[in-house]
């Protein structure tokens, strides 16, 4: 057992079942993790509470407190029994940290892992699928913590066979020869499949003749279809041009009309690329891109590209601000001290909003008070009130509490990445900033709409001691939000200069 004495001070010791280990006290000084009977690596860390800018000494190295309170100190330990001491001028205290160097027993529970793996299994399904609002195809059958890998969103109604199925998905046919997954939460069952039939002849319809046209804010392609199939859609860059490919369909375009005054659109091309997969290229005028949706109404499937604003400047725009998380069933990180994300995203988004408002723009928040919001909410907001870009505001957990990681961008799509790279580089110059990198085709759901470009922005580590002092004062996080305001304007203005409407 571990041997706890106290010395001059009276020593409280409590259970701490987030850490499963005992807090220690001597005075105001508590510490949170770290107390152990026995660890297995060398390098121990001890952290905990004191009072902010408290002074004193772990084992004669002297520590510091944060502002916030917080204070941690990494100590390298001996095989056997580690005496650790902290003394203050108040008084000592001291406690025992045993390090054995025989690896720790991995003890499995073979029932759940089991379990776990029939999950996983899929099984014959032969049924008749319909997409909700906001169903989305995902490429595989793995996941992360935000979900399986992404491919697009699709609308409601369309109908898909799905001949196998797990826990949570189900395996849909896109094509003869193409397979995706959709989470069982984003469909409805409409019936059974014969899986005998012959795919070819029950599924497959035809394409018909295609326009283009300038509907007001966007130029609208207008793709024939005889029904509702699903397909997968890209943007590119070099050249600029968006590409979906129609499953199920075989190519029977043989008109494509292009109205006079587009916008967007240059020309649209079609191809048979399959059997029974027909590609519809969309080649576009615009250097930088604000856009689409598509979605099928009246025997057609309707690609919608908005028109690039026609005055680039922030005061022209309509920005949208998401504070991620939020409400009491979403405090997102938490740092040592109490910090919360949701609370910190909060007063980043205000704080930014108020920023750009100075300069002219129309923001639309997410949220402005501490109540949860669903991403599904979050995004009929922003299209409801026609934002033109939208940057969500996060702080990030991860590392060990002495790490200083930095702040990063994440972006979806590559046409947005531009607006991610602005944003990271001014925030990077802040001093005391380290940089933890940018991170593309970020399985983000609020990201993964192609109604507005969306960036998001992780402002620091919440979890590192450093870091939550930063973020926890005011005018660092004035600061930070004038830097992201700084690399969106810097965006636009190289939007602006692409599409001609200024020089240099």
């Amino acid at each position: 057992m571990k041997r706890v004495t106290a010395i001059c001070a009276v020593v409280a010791v409590a259970l701490l079942a987030s850490v499963n280990a005992h807090a220690v006290n001597v005075g105001n000084i508590v510490v949170k993790r770290g107390v152990a009977d026995t660890v297995y690596k060398a390098k121990h860390l001890v952290v905990g509470m004191a009072d902010p800018g408290a002074e004193f000494k772990v084992n004669g190295n002297n520590v510091k407190a944060y502002k916030t309170g917080t204070w941690g100190i990494e100590l390298q330990l001996q095989p056997g029994d580690n005496a650790i001491k902290i003394e203050d001028a108040a008084g000592s205290t001291s406690f025992n940290v045993f390090y054995s160097t025989t690896p720790k027993a991995v003890k499995r529970d073979l029932a759940k892992e089991a379990a776990e793996a029939e999950k996983l299994k899929f099984y014959p399904a032969n049924l008749m699928v319909v997409t909700k609002k906001y169903a989305y195809l995902n490429y595989g059958a793995g996941t992360d913590r935000l979900g399986g890998a992404k491919i697009n969103y699709l609308p409601e109604g369309i109908k898909m066979y799905a001949d196998a199925e797990n826990e949570n998905l189900y395996r849909v046919r896109l094509s003869q020869n193409r397979y995706a997954y959709i989470p069982k939460s984003q469909v409805e069952v409409a019936g059974k499949w014969a899986p005998e039939s012959d795919f070819m002849q029950s599924n497959v319809v035809l394409s018909e003749s295609s326009s283009v046209y300038n509907a007001g804010d966007f130029d609208r392609v207008s793709i024939g279809v005889e029904d509702k199939r699903p397909y997968i859609v890209k943007e590119y860059n070099d050249p600029h041009r968006i590409v979906v490919d129609l499953y199920g369909v075989q190519c029977n375009s043989n008109w494509l009309t292009h109205k006079g005054g587009l916008k967007s659109v240059d020309h649209i091309d079609v191809e048979s690329i399959d059997s029974d997969v027909t590609r519809i290229t969309v080649y576009l005028k615009t250097k930088s891109s604000w856009g689409f949706t598509m979605d099928y109404k009246g025997g057609s499937l309707n690609l919608d590209i908005k028109h690039v604003p026609d005055q680039l400047y922030l005061k022209n725009l309509t920005i949208g601000i998401d504070a991620g998380h939020g409400g009491p069933e979403s405090n997102g990180a938490v740092g040592l001290s109490g910090l919360k994300e949701k609370d910190m995203t909060l007063a980043m988004a205000i704080a930014l909003k108020n920023i750009l408002e100075k300069q002219g723009a129309k923001v639309v928040l997410s949220r402005d008070s501490d109540v949860g919001m669903t991403i599904r909410e979050r995004q009929d907001k922003f299209i409801e009130n026609k934002v033109d870009i939208v940057l969500s505001i996060h702080c990030n957990a991860g590392g060990g509490p002495l790490s200083s990681l930095g702040t990063s961008t994440y972006y979806r799509y590559n046409v947005y990445k531009p607006l991610a790279e602005n944003i990271l580089g001014y925030l990077t110059n802040m001093d005391g900033v380290n940089s933890f990198g940018m991170v593309g085709n970020f399985n983000f759901s609020l990201s993964a709409i192609t109604d507005f470009p969306c960036v998001l922005v992780e402002t620091l580590f919440i979890s590192s001691l450093k870091e939550e002092e930063m973020l926890a004062d005011p005018a660092f996080r004035q600061n930070m939000m004038e830097n992201v305001a700084k690399g969106l304007s810097d965006y636009v203005k190289e939007c602006r200069i692409a599409e001609g409407q200024a020089k240099k």
